[in-house]
């Protein structure tokens, strides 16, 4: 599994996450030659348009994504490929259509393999990710970032812990986009390991929590650098650190979390297509070959670095294993932090 394949040797014993993509790159690549069988070959799909499922609103990062995905596999596939946006419940109804959709290979979803915590996030979920959606290939992944409003004191993750510990009548506030995300996670983790106390404070969405950091409302948060990409270019926020053990090769000036004391910390939103559970191997294996092919594109890599990512490809195995880890990682931290399933 790569940026194009994921680099193996990013690996540490010592971190779940890049255990995580170890275990993933450790599963063979395998050639659609190898894995399908020549009955498949026979068959006329796709011989009507693919409908693509985003669970979110237009305009949004994996909206984006996925529209500048879906004109690349138009040709490959031969046919229409249709966005189609769901949005709503954190995307568990664009997540759930898809779940119980017909397993033909004509619905799929973008999403994130962070679907893999929602069972430890919603009490109530009317679909498995787990057992009801099937992997079927990386796309892409964007880090998350720290980042402070442009008048605020501060300058460095040194800044914020020193404020924290300075600050001992009440935790030192910051932002994220939802309860339960990734961002929000890694850093409730990050305040365990500086041992400070934070104040997480939530919105419903990115676009609103952005607003409110460009306003002062809130002085500094953590959000996926594809929201943030242009911001930062522009110098409308200032960037502190990624939250990713190395740093990113979209923002080399910035350091990450293992220079900066804090190589449990490691916290990025990796994008794939999904489709419903009892999709034929074959079928997922020769959509996993078109993504494949459709991100190795020079145009699309360039767009997807434009729009704050770095390419991702991988075989539905090897993304499957990084929804179970993102399931058995994230579990621990949840409990941890005593946070109740909504």
């Amino acid at each position: 599994m790569d940026k194009k394949l994921m680099n193996p040797a990013a690996a540490s014993d010592r971190h779940p996450r890049r255990r995580l993509l170890g275990a993933a790159c450790a599963l063979p690549i395998l050639g659609l030659a190898a894995i399908a069988p020549a009955a498949w070959s026979q068959e006329a799909w796709p011989s009507r348009p693919v409908k693509l499922v985003v669970p979110f609103p237009p305009g949004g990062g994996t909206d984006v994504l996925a529209r500048m995905l879906a004109e690349r596999l138009r040709p490959l596939f031969g046919q229409a490929v249709v966005i189609d946006n769901r949005p709503g419940a954190t995307g568990n109804i664009g997540n759930e259509l898809v779940a119980k959709a017909p397993a033909d290979g004509y619905t799929l979803l973008m999403q994130g393999t962070i679907i893999g915590m929602f069972p430890h996030i919603f009490q109530k979920l009317g679909y498995d990710p787990l057992k009801d959606l099937a992997a079927v290939g990386m796309v892409a992944e964007s880090p998350y970032v720290i980042v402070a409003n442009v008048d605020s004191p501060y300058k460095s993750l040194g800044d914020i812990v020193a404020a924290a510990k300075a600050s001992s009548s009440q935790p030192l506030p910051y932002a994220t986009a939802g309860v339960g995300s990734p961002s929000h996670l890694a850093m409730e983790q990050l305040a365990s390991l500086a041992g400070v106390r934070l104040q997480h404070v939530t919105y419903r969405g990115t676009a609103p929590a952005l607003n409110d950091l460009l306003a002062g409302t809130t002085l500094f948060g953590s959000y996926s650098l594809s929201s943030l990409l242009g911001l930062i270019q522009s110098n409308k926020v200032r960037v502190i650190a990624v939250m990713t053990q190395a740093r990113s090769p979209l923002l080399p000036e910035t350091p990450g979390m293992a220079e900066l004391g804090f190589k449990a910390v490691d916290s990025s939103i990796r994008f794939g297509l999904f489709a419903p559970a009892g999709t034929p191997p074959d079928l997922q294996a020769r959509l996993s070959a078109t993504i494949a092919k459709a991100t190795a594109d020079p145009g699309l890599r360039d767009a997807f670095v434009k729009a704050g990512y770095e390419v991702v490809t991988s075989t539905p195995q090897q993304m499957q294993v990084l929804v179970q880890r993102e399931h058995e990682m994230w579990g621990p931290i949840v409990r941890s932090l005593g946070l109740k399933p909504e």
